[in-house]
């Protein structure tokens, strides 16, 4: 019973997909050399006028893009090639969602939810997202991982996997810390009273994201990478 508790809080988890944008209008060109030449001098004189009231524009590529972690000394970058990881999980056999040897065409990708499982690791609760990047059909199992959650929330500390993820985080971190390796999230962070955790989004021109569950007591304990790049 506990297990299917927990299943359902991870496959919750897994389907959440938080994400913001951000848009500049674009001004219009001058229609005349002579305004050109005008708007070139107003630039320039707004440059060495010293007013830095305006922000900076924010970096095009937040550094974190690239959704590396290192995975029991195996380093990973979404999307990676399941079989990197396949000496330590294998594809729950006992799942109701597609079988290790279901087989995906060119392109095709599965849901994010699939059940993973360990022998070394058995109190953690993964999944992932399986899309099929080659130019032929491939199994499953021989496919590319597009998408990972792990919840270690009832492994403790000794059931946990070494991990680093994007700016250095690992198990335990808390807000402060992710902020401050990260900088501010996407959106405004999500506390939930009931269950005492808070949970950070991360998003990326809407086909890369991360999500970062840190609880009150243990920090954190949850996490989701995904991205959707090369998108479908």
């Amino acid at each position: 019973m506990m297990k299917k508790y927990r299943s359902l809080i991870l496959l919750l988890f897994a389907g959440l997909v938080l994400t913001s944008c951000s848009g500049q209008s674009a001004s219009p060109a001058p229609e005349t050399k002579e305004e050109a030449g005008k708007s070139e001098d107003k630039e320039a004189a707004s440059e060495g006028s010293g007013d830095n009231t305006e922000k900076a524009a924010a970096p095009e590529d937040p550094g974190w893009t690239d959704l590396t972690l290192l995975l029991e000394e195996e380093s990973l970058s979404l999307p990676f090639a399941f079989e990197e990881i396949t000496d330590t999980w294998s594809i729950d056999p006992e799942t109701d969602g597609p079988a290790a040897d279901t087989v995906l065409s060119p392109g095709e990708r599965t849901t994010d939810n699939i059940p993973l499982i360990s022998e070394a690791w058995d109190d953690m609760l993964v999944s992932a997202g399986f899309v099929n990047l080659s130019d032929s059909d491939l199994p499953l199992a021989e496919c590319s991982v597009w998408s990972i959650t792990m919840d270690a929330t009832w492994a403790g500390e000794d059931g946990r996997p070494p991990l680093s993820l994007p700016g250095g985080l690992t198990w335990g971190a808390g807000g402060d810390g992710i902020k401050a390796a990260l900088g501010e999230p996407s959106v405004e962070p999500f506390y939930s009273e009931s269950m005492h955790y808070t949970s950070y989004s991360y998003d990326w021109k809407f086909v890369r994201d991360m999500e970062f569950v840190v609880y009150d007591e243990e920090g954190l304990t949850m996490f989701n990478l995904k991205t959707l790049d090369p998108a479908p």
